[in-house]
């Protein structure tokens, strides 16, 4: 019985994550058909920002293979994957802490 609530909870997820996926492709590109350029241009940017910020984590992470990856049978592009996805949450994670923090300190002195 759990099993089956499993699955229809990961088949949910999947719909509602390329259902964001579908959204944040097309809205862009409605925007741009219809003429509000400046909707569409901040879409754009955060893409292009977070397509840049998991660029530069895939190079710089490293394709390291330690004991438990051999055991598990990760190869060594896996790893760089998987560091990538690490560092990239990492990068995010800190950049929202920091606007957060610019955001709280610039409305003390407006």
């Amino acid at each position: 019985m759990s099993e089956t609530l499993i699955t229809i909870g990961l088949y949910i997820a999947y719909i509602a994550f390329f259902a964001a996926i579908l959204a944040l492709v097309f809205f862009p590109i409605y925007n741009l058909l219809k003429g509000n350029f400046g909707a569409a241009k901040g879409t754009l940017l955060g893409v292009a920002a977070l397509v840049a910020v998991v660029l530069i984590c895939y190079f710089v992470s490293p394709a390291e293979q330690g004991d438990f990856y051999t055991k598990m049978g990760v190869s060594a592009g896996q790893s760089k994957l998987i560091g990538a996805g690490l560092l990239s949450t990492y990068v995010v994670f800190i950049g929202l802490i920091v606007i957060t923090l610019y955001t709280v300190v610039s409305k003390w002195f407006k």
